[in-house]
């Protein structure tokens, strides 16, 4: 008898079904064995679970930390694609061609033949609440979901991934640049973005979406292999969140993607601590930099920032 429910659904048990944990990696030496050991830990209820990892732009000691773990963790992998901004300076880009090489690799790579779910994670401290509990509740829902991605204890942190006709129906920082004019820049960011992180009851069941991240996502096979992952908008150039064309041709053929609110992963975006960096501002700098801290969070802010110097 299975512990978890399937009948009437495409679902395969998770006692007879074989996942691999993937993302893509950048400067995590100090950190990703843990991360690796917390989420390999929630999927311990499946039959087998394997781990790849990509890696490319480090400028730490990750590659040899992803060696030494490819020796001393049962079924973990990785490659490094190297200095990919030479060539991709786009952050989007880089992330996209990552996330294409997992891709890849579960299509042509011997030892992912046997894979049956793929459970994308970012791996900077977003699910150190997920728990096996957790995962065993997407296999008793009455949805037949081909995508189930996480949510979060405080505001649904992730909506340039997001899109669903009413709730986030368009790129939300294409929408805060448009609206910068009309209302300023802080009014057009909290009404593009900010407005539309809610806070998502756990009790509140699935919600299906054409696109969602969150921070962690599982696939059945079939639907993971049959898109890509880009991070640029080809008509118009500017960067784009990579999983928005990658659900967009997921939903094009046909599969179903859903948040789960009860899936949560962390109690907000981030739960992982930022390490300070060895100079800190000065004068109205320094201020403008707690304030945006305070505001959302120094990993969610520090990101912004990042995305801000993308060309």
């Amino acid at each position: 008898m299975a512990l978890y429910r399937s009948e009437g659904s495409r679902r395969k048990p998770i006692e007879t079904s074989n996942i691999l944990l993937a993302g893509p990696v950048r400067n995590v030496a100090n950190t990703i064995e843990r991360e690796v050991q917390t989420l390999m830990a929630s999927l311990g209820n499946f039959h087998e679970t394997h781990c790849f990892v990509v890696e490319s732009d480090s400028s730490d000691d990750t590659v040899k930390k992803l060696a030494q773990l490819t020796q001393t963790m049962p079924h973990f992998s990785y490659v490094s694609m190297g200095q990919l901004s030479k060539q991709y300076p786009r952050r989007t880009d880089r992330i996209a061609l990552c996330r294409n090489a997992i891709i890849d690799a579960v299509a042509t790579n011997p030892a992912f033949t046997q894979i049956d779910y793929i459970a994308m994670a970012d791996m900077d401290g977003m699910n150190s609440l997920v728990t096996p509990e957790k995962i065993a509740q997407c296999w008793t829902v009455d949805e037949n979901w081909d995508v189930i991605t996480a949510n979060q204890l405080g505001p649904y942190y992730d909506i340039w991934a997001l899109r669903h006709q009413e709730w986030c129906p368009n790129d939300c920082w294409q929408q805060k640049n448009s609206l910068e004019s009309v209302i300023g820049d802080r009014p057009a960011e909290n009404l593009a973005v900010t407005a539309k992180q809610a806070v998502l009851d756990p009790r509140a069941g699935l919600i299906e979406v054409d696109s969602a991240f969150g921070g962690l996502a599982i696939y059945r096979r079939e639907a993971f292999l049959a898109g890509r992952y880009a991070g640029t908008d080809i008509q118009g150039g500017f960067d784009v969140a990579d999983h928005i064309p990658f659900h967009q041709e997921l939903r094009q053929k046909g599969y179903k993607i859903y948040i789960n609110c009860a899936l949560i992963n962390c109690a907000q975006y981030p739960d992982a601590i930022e390490p300070e960096l060895p100079q800190q501002p000065k004068g109205a700098l320094k201020v403008i930099k707690r304030l945006g801290q305070a505001v959302f969070g120094k990993k969610r802010f520090n990101k912004y920032l990042d995305l801000m110097k993308s060309p």
